[in-house]
């Protein structure tokens, strides 16, 4: 968490928080209310200053104001890399432990113990890479995803389960 944030928090500590105006979609993109936030240093603060807290919610400390975050999908979305996943908001190279298709063609990824949505430009290269004879049946979905060297357990679940499995709350009020 950035230092201005850390002082913030020290001198007002009980400071209400906000609800309900700002929103991470599925591809790691910050909304507040309808428009997509496309400032670079506001983007990278809120990625910075951005946690969970003990019941699931996700949030964007802005100086001493908790500002929770509605989910569109997961708390993180991951990118296709030549060494693997990045995630966005943290972009970390962390290897991905599991992964999910959801029945509407989401696909999702444990990745460092959290959910991460895989986004959506890079899923049919994603999926060409680790199901190429895979025909679209979810009868005939293998239990494997094999992405470059690693082999992920793959199954079908739903995103509420998912998110319920991961404790998420995706509206948080």
């Amino acid at each position: 968490m950035d230092e201005m944030v850390l002082a913030a928090l020290a001198k007002w500590p009980n400071v209400p928080a906000v609800f309900g105006w700002l929103r991470l979609d599925a591809r790691g993109q910050w909304w507040i209310k309808d428009a997509r936030l496309q400032h670079e240093g506001m983007v990278e603060f809120f990625n910075r200053n951005y946690s969970r807290d003990g019941q699931g919610r996700c949030y964007v400390q802005n100086g001493p104001q908790k500002v929770y975050v509605q989910l569109d999908a997961a708390p993180l979305a991951a990118r296709r890399t030549p060494k693997g996943w990045s995630t966005v908001p943290y972009d970390d190279d962390v290897p991905a432990r599991a992964a999910w298709l959801t029945p509407d063609g989401m696909l999702l990824l444990e990745i460092g113990g959290e959910l991460a949505a895989v986004d959506d430009r890079d899923l049919a290269a994603v999926l060409e890479e680790a199901l190429p004879d895979w025909d679209g049946d979810a009868a005939s979905l293998p239990a494997m995803l094999q992405v470059g060297e690693a082999g992920l357990p793959l199954a079908t679940e739903t995103l509420p389960a998912l998110q319920a499995r991961y404790g998420i709350v995706a509206r948080p009020r």
